[in-house]
């Protein structure tokens, strides 16, 4: 039987593994679109492990890690639109 939780892991896990893989592309070729998506996949990874933590009872932890997620989308939306 499967940890239900596994879910969320499982896609914290996937969204950083991409996030690194596209920020090393991005750093290499200069591409600064594929940046953005790194930082957007990279907040994706934080919010899934906010999530995970609302589900076991550790909500200020969950709730901390929601809004690092968000902070980190507004700074890199902005960042992206200044550059």
């Amino acid at each position: 039987m499967r940890n239900p939780y596994e879910r969320y892991k499982r896609m914290e896990l996937i969204s950083l593994a991409l996030a690194v893989v596209i920020g090393l592309i991005a750093i290499v070729q200069g591409y600064t679109i594929f940046m953005l998506f790194s930082f957007y996949l990279l907040a994706f990874s934080i919010l899934s492990e906010g999530i995970f933590y609302l589900n076991t009872n550790k909500a200020p932890d969950g709730i901390k890690q929601c809004v690092k997620a968000g902070v980190l989308v507004l700074l890199a939306t902005m960042l992206f639109f200044r550059l």
